[in-house]
């Protein structure tokens, strides 16, 4: 960690670094690119510096949410420790102590972009990265890198993401997510609840980011609550395995990029929960997730099937009830995403499907 957040600032002091991050001098692209092979650590340090850069000079921004959120977050765990170093005594010096670590670490992050005035560009703001693309109507807001989704009226409402895995977002929710997943990770941001059940992919994790925790997965289905007013996050696991970490956790880093599950690793019917006001992360056994229902069918009408379906994601299916009237399906589904379910159920009723927006329409045979 101390090693690449001195490499970090290095980087950003460098100013034949500058001048190739800006694209001033293209002339040293193999100079940096050969640095970066010498020592492969050296590469995700380069990029974040590099869009760091390019943030502060008003340049098209990749900095991903989470690598702002490890700045702010990391500020915070320091101040935080360095706080905790010092005797304070019982009383209103306490309420001192604690705005002095939150001024800290305020400190902390601004001396962290302290080249900022060095640079003397234009100042780093969220702003850069925000544009309306879709009508105002819309929930759907897309900036240069993410899209967000928000369910402000609907109980549930179903998300397809890139990868083909599916998310439930329960009402006053919002995710946000690349509209590819084209790195080595699979990356959510996550206000409010949903129930995921993410596609199997060992060889990209998938990580889910909710208000100081993080919770990485290879492939498997689980709720997230991190409601604003809350004081908790909670993750509670379905089906499979995940890991859930502080984000300001010092070993965060080792973490997202080992792909297996370390941290605190949950199991089916385990629940993790982690305190915002003192970053205390526990886990402890749980009932099975309740709101979750169980896909067993046993001649069951296909009718039924679809509304299942339907209440359990927050889809609208459309289907012929005349000719499909005596279709019935017998089968268990488990956690793979919605889009997988159709697919199976389809090739069992010999029909097919279109997925628009909240609404699936299903084209099928009359059964015998």
């Amino acid at each position: 960690m101390q090693y690449k957040d001195a490499l970090y600032q290095q980087l950003l002091e460098d100013q034949r670094f500058v001048r190739w991050a800006t694209g001033e001098a293209p002339q040293d692209d193999e100079h940096w690119k050969n640095w970066a092979r010498e020592d492969s650590s050296r590469l995700d340090t380069m990029e974040l510096a590099r869009q760091t850069l390019l943030a502060i000079q008003g340049g098209p921004v990749d900095l991903s949410q989470a690598d702002i959120d490890y700045q702010i977050q990391r500020a915070l765990y320091t101040a935080k420790q360095r706080e905790m170093q010092t005797r304070i005594p019982v009383g209103r010096e306490h309420r001192l102590a604690r705005f002095n670590w939150v001024a800290a670490a305020s400190l902390l992050f601004l001396l962290g972009f302290g080249w900022y005035g060095y640079l003397n560009r234009t100042t780093l703001t969220r702003s850069l990265s925000v544009k309306k693309t879709q009508p105002t109507t819309d929930p759907l807001l897309v900036s240069n890198r993410l899209q967000c989704v928000a369910n402000t009226d609907r109980p549930a409402r179903h998300v397809l993401l890139p990868d083909g895995s599916s998310v439930v977002l329960y009402k006053n929710s919002q995710v946000s997510y690349a509209f590819a997943f084209n790195g080595p990770r699979r990356e959510v941001y996550l206000s409010g609840e949903a129930f995921f059940e993410v596609t199997k992919d060992p060889a990209k994790p998938f990580f889910v980011y909710a208000d100081g925790l993080v919770t990485k997965v290879l492939g498997t289905s689980f709720t997230v609550k991190a409601h604003q007013q809350a004081e908790q996050v909670i993750v509670v696991v379905r089906t499979g395995k995940v890991a859930v970490f502080a984000q300001a956790d010092p070993t965060a880093d080792a973490i997202r990029t080992n792909l297996e599950l370390t941290g605190l690793v949950l199991t089916p019917n385990q629940q993790a929960t982690f305190e915002r006001t003192n970053a205390h992360l526990s886990r402890t056994e749980t009932d099975a997730p309740t709101g979750q229902p169980s896909f067993e069918f046993r001649a069951t009408p296909a009718a039924d099937v679809f509304a299942a379906l339907e209440k359990a994601y927050g889809v609208t299916i459309r289907f012929d009830r005349d000719v499909m009237a005596h279709c019935s399906l017998s089968a268990t589904l488990g956690d793979e995403p919605l889009q997988q379910k159709l697919q199976w159920i389809c090739t069992i009723l010999e029909a097919t499907y279109q997925v628009k927006d909240q609404q699936i329409s299903i084209t099928g045979k009359p059964c015998q």
